[in-house]
């Protein structure tokens, strides 16, 4: 299990946004965006942050909160975060394009990426933590790309806050793993057919190391010609986190797919 948390770097799908992943050139660092993400006390990975990557970590939470906060999926998270994702796809891109230039040295992205789920999994300020991605996710799933830039640092600080003022800080990730049931498995995107879906986890497979020891399922969507990619079991929250937080890295999109009581 040690393993398991040193290793939460990647994976997350309804589409591959970027397929092309090039290793690109360290760029000047845009310039940081000004008031609340530079405000006193912000945890130091949320602190002095562009644009983008106000984005990305707004992105990194929400996907945490799909897998962490609402199990029976009744609060809506995961399908208001499947519309965020759909919604704002451009943006969400250009900030994964971003985040790729900053962080240019192999497996820097992915060791980002770990740390920021690692915080949003922290089992202290859970409680409020959930409450504010059940808040954030539907007001997300309809904001226009024209506001999306101006909703995403108020986003972000929603979700940070519980971090903040919860009473104790669990401070290395003390997960502790779900209740025993049914396994969970990880939906890597939905393609246009089998040929489609089936070349698709070749670029999955090459570009994130973790998603080759799993065999992958091809589902047909239903009323659709769309093949998506499951894969699995997934074992436990802790596992699902570390499985959608290498996914990032890889610039894919993870979405749970919960257990049938």
């Amino acid at each position: 299990m040690r393993r398991g948390y040193a290793a939460m770097a990647a994976l997350l799908a309804l589409g591959l946004a970027g397929c092309a992943h090039k290793t690109p050139q360290l760029a000047e660092r845009p310039a940081p965006l000004p008031a609340a993400n530079r405000a006193p006390g912000r945890p130091a990975i949320h602190a002095d942050l562009s644009q983008a990557e106000t984005i990305w970590h707004l992105r990194g939470a929400l996907n945490v909160a799909a897998l962490s906060c609402d199990r029976s999926g009744r609060l809506g998270i995961a399908a208001g975060y499947n519309q965020f994702l759909t919604g704002q796809r451009k943006a969400l891109a250009a900030a994964y394009k971003a985040e790729g230039t900053r962080f240019a040295a192999a497996g820097a992205l992915d060791s980002h990426m770990t740390r920021l789920y690692n915080y949003f999994a922290q089992p202290a300020g859970q409680a409020g933590f959930c409450a504010a991605a059940t808040d954030v996710t539907a007001e997300a799933r309809t904001i226009t790309p024209e506001r999306f830039a101006t909703f995403a640092p108020e986003a972000l600080d929603r979700l940070i806050r519980p971090f903040e003022t919860a009473p104790e800080r669990a401070t290395p990730l003390r997960m502790a793993a779900a209740s025993a049931g049914p396994p969970w498995r990880i939906q890597l995107g939905a393609y246009s057919g089998d040929a489609a879906a089936r070349a698709a986890w070749t670029r999955i497979r090459n570009r994130m190391a973790s998603a080759a020891a799993y065999t992958p399922d091809y589902e047909d969507v239903p009323a659709s010609h769309l093949v998506r990619i499951r894969i699995g079991p997934v074992s436990d929250q802790r596992r699902a986190i570390t499985l959608c937080a290498a996914a990032a890295g890889a610039g894919l999109d993870c979405l749970p797919v919960r257990p049938k009581a």
